[in-house]
């Protein structure tokens, strides 16, 4: 063989070329190689070393036979034997592909007529050779290979047979976009559709990659145009309905796919699209729809994006895209270089064509900043005009220094204004003492009452803090501090007044009715930090009737104890023979925990006032504290009632986690199968408005709030009843939000939801009343102006739901609920306007069977945590915290626009063995989206975690000083807004600049860390708490300099690896948490977050934005199951253990290090990931919470 190659070699390099011997000598050489059934090592070496001078003799042949003979040779050594082939070096595989192109050219132009077995040869080899040489297509462009192959697929239609090589190797050359464009002015598209309707469809294969260069070619915009003119699309249709009504058993659906594609690059044009409309492509893809099985999905949505673009868009079918709530903002002078607010404009980002233009159209004309009065951080207009840009030295210490009250209260042991003891002693006839051996009832400056325990467990006092002297209108209004303990004077004081009464008045229930504390216990939590704490039980006295004989009663001190807080506005006559009139005093709820509180201890005070609590019960306390709440709560807009699940004080239900829904393949297909039957069949289409809540704020314009519920005597009276008509609506509560609700079908209603508060957009949050119902009927609602491109509705979430009926059978709680869920993208526009280009809408589509026939039903897209529930919590937690010697403080921080209080939590030790100047500040804040409840639900399982008075808590309260914003938007929360206030601004994008006026809960808690910060207080860690929609788990973003889109950012953060000591301990501690789902990049788009804010301006390293799923978890204990409420308030409780080993230096271990690196570098996107990422990217500040960021990446970890 190597003398054969010699021979070859010579002859080829000759200036008189032996053709017969070149041809003789090659066919040698080709018969040697096939009839060899190895490939020896010889061989293999012997070939491959002579491939460049195989390729040499190719270039200069000009013989059929001899081109024959060495694409032979080529085609045993890449594609037979490919040993050989792979033996040679790349460099000279690529230039062989040179050499392949240049001899296809000259056999198909110069050599007639061309061999269909050479030229599917030649094809083969240069397909080969495509992947290792990735500029084949530009070279088969340079060699003017384009136009040989698409005329050889004109010439040669019907040779089939051998079409197969040459069009796979057309694909390759498709796949550049100049290449696209000189196919196109070749007449490929017409060569391609001539030749798959001469095939047969036996011959799959070539059908399919010749559809697949039709798409690449049709991409085109000009290709396109060209095609329409002339008649492509109507051929492709009928191709297409000719394969759908040929295959009765559904085959063939890929080739399918690719002409649905194709059709659905044509819906990009006007004129595609009017050839699609005159060809009746909507009937036609209707009847397909009805006919794919089930199996393949994959066809619908290709469909039903080709029916979308070739029907108009349609609008929403209410008179205004803005929110029905209106709010009047006031008009303010600013500094010219801040962007926050100016004159004529009402920041409320308006999308393009809505119905916002100004601030006049909201409402009544603007109130000027002076008119104010009601907002505690304006106190002069001056302040305002002059500027509202945020510098230390526009800090008012004065001010600021008043929300510090555990600096006072550590250095001052004592502080008391009012002599509650000599107040008490003027209570004729009542005695507060209920056993020798106890200690006596102490009255809180809110109404608190303190349980009678043991020695062992003495409850301290409660006395007004200084600050409460303040005027009403500051900062510190309604200030309480809870001392540690009362000294030994104070009790002997309290004991001697009150054990001198006679007590004997207490048996006559004539003379006097007294309503003692009743236990009640609380379900146990379950998780790994939640399951050490104790059951919870809740303590109050529900209420106390002071009434007295003729003049036993004292008018003073009745008078003074209203005007400290201690006994309800509101006054009942009881009627007792001859002597009537008393006052009430409401108490309010405290929570207790049965593990340093012996059951038999608990039992044993229920036995004992068993016979005088007769009227009252625990949950009657909980209504009136709520009421009372409810009263001060302020709206946009009336209330015609309140929420009935914020009435319930316990929740029963669910008694086990839920799991998450297993999506069927054929449901949203289903669903948008309803819709376009709506466009087929108009008719059949009953478009019955059931609810307008626009009709309806016109009609009580001129009404009050009532605040009151009667769901639970309306279920007495209509459960029995046959139900007929059509379900009733209702949202005029507080955190309700549906605006419309339209009957579609007999059990099938569109709901529409109401943007944000002066706004048009934000359509995501939920939560309305539905009663009327029929039991065990499927209800079909279609939530259809949902903004997002996808949701988690699609990966197995479920909407929450609470039965009335449920809850008066002792079973009250929210429940995951539906079937046939889905989420897909509408036909309404989202713009005023119809547009063709228009982006649409999106409906979250679900099926509901209700349990009970007449009952009422709440619901929501996640479990509700109002304002008014707060504010209740509060006073439960204030009397916690009085029983367990823990430091809680609670202020008001500022006030909203509406002139909502926000409150201020401050939570330490009471022990006084540290120095407050040892413990370290930490800084959290939760609900700055009002849509994102979950949020609250975790800040209140750290709240009641660090008031457990559990050991683990003390250790933990005596190492910091928490720092606690539960509510950063109560305005949004109130009004049912899913992201903004009511300026209609995401406020969490207002911390770089905020206004005093416009955002005083970011300007005031931002005034505050920085004064932190001014007197060397600066917070450890700072948290804000956010709800995600588009993914599961629970996780957190940081900021790491390293991967900050400044550089300076990068230069400053040096190796600084503090920011991970937060996610490794939470990873260690909370079950839910993903480590691989956080993120730490410092992007542009995110400079104006609370997150990079305080990381930037303040220097907390630890500046996080953690965020807690909608849905639940497909990782850790909780994987396959939705979070719940408990699981929610358990992820609160394992946040504040890991602070227990949170280290306190900026260095970190380096085996913690990599572990998290590893666990980073792990990290790979989810199936709700990769299809999120392929919709349509979203606004960056329609982001969910700050999910739009991208996962760090790994190197910027490195040691």
């Amino acid at each position: 063989m190597e003398e054969l190659f010699k021979t070859l070699n010579q002859a080829n390099c000759s200036t008189r070329r032996d053709v017969e011997l070149i041809a003789d000598t090659s066919q040698a050489l080709l018969h040697l190689l096939t009839t060899h059934e190895k490939s020896t090592h010889e061989m293999i070496a012997l070939y491959s070393c002579n491939l460049d001078m195989l390729l040499l003799v190719l270039e200069n042949a000009q013989e059929q036979n001899v081109i024959e003979n060495v694409v032979g040779m080529l085609y045993q050594m890449l594609c037979i034997k490919p040993r050989i082939g792979g033996a040679a070096s790349k460099v000279t595989l690529r230039n062989a592909s040179r050499t392949l192109l240049a001899t296809l050219v000259y056999v198909a132009q110069e050599l007639q007529p061309a061999s269909p077995v050479l030229l599917s040869t030649l094809y083969t080899l240069i397909t080969k050779l495509s992947l290792i040489d990735k500029r084949i297509a530009v070279k088969a462009r340079l060699q003017g290979a384009l136009n040989v192959t698409v005329n050889l697929l004109r010439v040669h239609a019907s040779h089939t047979k051998f079409l197969l090589p040459a069009v796979k190797c057309l694909k390759i050359f498709a796949s550049s976009s100049v290449n696209v464009a000189e196919l196109g002015r070749n007449g490929a598209v017409d060569a391609l559709i001539a030749l798959v309707q001469a095939c047969s469809k036996k011959q799959t294969i070539l059908v399919q990659t010749s559809l697949d260069i039709l798409q690449l070619l049709l991409k085109s915009k000009k290709n396109a145009q060209v095609a329409i003119k002339q008649g492509t699309v109507g051929v492709l249709l009928a191709m297409f309905l000719d394969w759908h009504q040929s295959q009765a058993k559904h085959r063939h659906l890929k080739e399918q796919k690719t002409l649905l594609t194709i059709l659905k690059n044509f819906c990009l044009s006007k004129a595609g699209k009017k050839v699609l409309i005159e060809a009746d492509i909507v009937q036609h893809l209707y009847a397909f729809c009805k006919d794919i099985p089930t199996s393949s999905t994959e066809l619908l949505p290709l469909a039903s994006v080709i029916l979308q673009k070739c029907l108009m868009p349609k609008k929403l079918p209410v008179s205004s895209t803005a929110s029905v709530y209106n709010f009047s903002l006031p008009q303010l002078e600013h500094d010219p270089y801040c962007s926050c607010y100016t004159p004529g404009n009402t920041g409320l980002n308006a999308a393009p064509g809505s119905d916002i233009q100004n601030v006049d159209s909201f409402g009544s004309a603007p109130t000027p900043c002076s008119s104010l009065s009601d907002l505690a951080v304006i106190t002069q207009a001056e302040e305002v005009k002059t500027s509202c840009q945020f510098s230390l030295d526009s800090l008012d210490n004065s001010r600021t220094e008043q929300f510090l009250p555990e600096l006072q209260h550590f250095t001052h042991t004592t502080a008391s204004l009012c002599n509650i003891p000599a107040m008490y002693s003027q209570l004729e006839g009542v005695s507060l003492v209920d056993s020798p051996g106890k200690q006596p009832l102490t009255f809180t400056g809110f109404g608190t009452v303190t349980a009678a325990v043991t020695e062992s467990h003495l409850v301290p006092g409660v006395t007004l803090n200084p600050a409460s002297t303040l005027d009403v209108d500051g900062p510190c209004e309604g200030l309480l501090e809870s001392r540690p303990r009362v000294n030994e004077n104070e009790k002997r004081s309290l004991h001697s007044c009150h054990s001198s009464a006679d007590t004997s008045k207490m048996n006559d229930s004539k003379s006097c009715e007294f309503g003692l504390p009743v236990f009640q216990e609380k379900p146990l939590a379950s998780g790994p930090i939640c399951s050490s704490m104790a059951n919870n039980c809740l303590l109050s006295a529900d209420k106390i009737s002071v009434l007295s004989e003729n003049s036993g009663s004292n008018p003073d001190a009745v008078a003074e104890l209203k005007a400290n807080g201690l006994v309800c506005a509101r006054s009942e006559n009881i009627d007792s023979g001859t002597n009537a009139v008393s006052s009430d005093l409401l108490v309010e709820n405290t929570h207790l925990a049965n593990s340093t509180i012996p059951n038999a201890a608990v039992l044993e005070s229920v036995n004992e006032c068993s016979s005088m609590h007769s009227q009252n019960t625990l949950e009657d306390v909980f209504q009136e504290i709520y009421l009372t709440r409810a009263r001060d709560t302020k709206t946009v807009l009336n209330r015609c009632s309140i929420p009935y699940p914020d009435l319930c004080s316990q929740w029963t239900e669910p008694r086990q986690i839920e799991p998450l829904l297993c999506s069927k393949n054929d449901v949203k297909r289903k669903s948008i199968l309803g819709d376009i039957n709506r466009i087929v069949q108009p008719a059949a289409i009953m478009n019955n408005i059931v609810y307008s809540l626009d009709a309806l704020l016109d009609e009580q314009s001129h009404l009050q709030d009532c605040l009151a519920n009667s769901d639970a005597e309306w279920v007495l009276t209509h459960s029995e009843q046959t139900i007929e008509s059509p379900l009733e609506f209702d949202s005029q509560f507080e955190s309700g939000n549906l605006r419309t609700a339209i009957q579609v079908r007999e059990r099938e209603y569109d709901l529409l939801l109401s943007p944000d508060v002066n706004s048009s957009r934000h359509l995501q949050w939920f939560y309305f009343r539905v009663r009327n119902m029929q039991v065990g009927v499927p209800y079909r609602f279609n939530v259809i102006n949902c903004e997002k491109t996808n949701s988690q509705f699609n990966f197995g979430m479920q909407p929450v739901i609470f039965s009335v009926k449920e809850a008066g059978q002792g079973r009250a709680g929210w429940l995951r609920t539906g079937s046939n869920i889905c989420y897909y993208k509408n036909q309404y526009t989202r713009s005023a306007g119809v547009d063709a280009q228009a982006k649409l809408f999106h409906t979250a589509a679900f099926t509901i069977v209700f349990p009970h026939n007449g009952d009422i039903c709440y619901m929501a897209y996640h479990y509700p945590y109002t304002f008014t529930l707060l504010q209740t919590h509060l006073q439960q937690w204030k009397g916690l915290a009085t029983q367990w010697g823990t430091y809680l403080n609670v202020q008001r921080l500022c006030k909203t626009l509406s002139g909502n209080e926000v409150p201020l939590l401050t939570i330490t030790s009471q022990s006084r063995e540290d120095d407050l100047d040892g413990r370290q500040y930490v800084f959290l804040t939760s609900r700055v989206h009002p849509g994102e409840s979950n949020s609250s639900w975790v800040m209140k399982g750290i709240i009641e975690f660090l008031l457990s008075g559990a050991p683990v808590v003390q250790q933990l309260l005596k190492m910091y000083v928490f720092k606690i914003v539960p509510m950063l938007n109560p305005d949004g929360v109130i009004n049912g807004s899913h992201r903004c206030s009511v300026t209609g601004e995401d406020l969490n994008r207002k911390w770089v600049n905020p206004c005093p006026v416009l955002h005083p809960t970011v300007y005031h808690t931002k005034q505050l860390i920085r004064y932190l910060v001014s007197i060397s207080k600066s917070p450890i860690l700072f948290c804000d708490f956010h709800g995600h929609s588009r993914k599961k788990n629970v996780f957190v973003y940081g900021c790491n300099g390293k991967t900050s889109w400044r550089e300076d950012d990068k230069v400053n953060s040096l190796d600084d690896k503090a920011f991970l000591s937060l996610p490794v301990q939470l990873q260690q501690t909370v079950p839910v948490f993903s480590l691989a789902d956080c993120s730490f990049n410092v992007e542009e788009s995110k400079e104006s977050t609370a997150r990079i804010v305080m990381w930037r301006e303040m220097g907390i390293v630890r500046s996080y934005t953690m965020e807690i799923t909608h849905c639940g978890c497909d990782e850790g204990i909780y994987q396959g199951y939705h979070l719940g409420v408990q699981q929610l308030q358990e992820v609160g409780a394992n946040f504040c253990a890991a602070l227990l080993t949170l280290p306190c230096s900026i260095n970190l271990d380096c085996c913690l290090i990599n572990k998290a690196l590893n666990v980073l570098e792990e990290d790979t996107p989810s199936e709700e990931q990769v299809s999120a990422e392929s919709s349509e990217v979203e606004e960056s500040d329609q982001s969910d919470g700050e999910g739009k960021e991208a996962a760090t990446s790994i190197s910027a970890y490195q040691l």
